[in-house]
């Protein structure tokens, strides 16, 4: 078990909960338009963690667009306070996204780089010591 792991978190009114057994496989923040718009701010930060590990207790609902890559994103969302949770990517089954800030501890959470960069709004800082994508970067093999 990865240092720092099991770790929790919920929704902003406890509805919903989470946790994740081990640690993730992928961590980045997203500006895409879509993330820019969910997140009311200038990026979403993200941990992409195999489905297996994670456990989700509580009702959710699912809202589905399709990404520019052609693949379907749905995100689950606290049906009683609205709060994002977390999300899937027809394109890369088993595997679920997980928003950091739901987790009740998130000191573990180190992007590993930044998607999207060129639709970064110029307020919302660029982090120089991560790589920045302009688009979807390839996934890993």
């Amino acid at each position: 078990m990865a240092e720092g792991f099991p770790v929790s978190g919920q929704c902003l009114c406890g509805a919903v909960r989470v946790t994740a057994k081990a640690a993730p496989f992928r961590m980045a923040q997203c500006h895409c338009r879509d993330c820019q718009r969910v997140s009311g701010t200038g990026h979403t930060t993200n941990a992409l963690f195999h489905e297996a590990d994670v456990e989700v207790i509580g009702e959710t609902r699912g809202f589905a667009v399709t990404a520019d890559s052609g693949s379907t994103l749905t995100r689950y969302f606290c049906p009683v306070c609205g709060s994002r949770m977390f999300g899937h990517n027809s394109k890369r089954p088993g595997a679920v996204v997980l928003s950091a800030g739901i987790f009740d501890e998130s000191d573990w959470f180190q992007p590993q780089m930044a998607l999207y960069s060129a639709r970064r709004p110029a307020w919302d800082p660029e982090r120089a010591d991560i790589p920045n994508f302009e688009t979807m970067p390839p996934s890993p093999k």
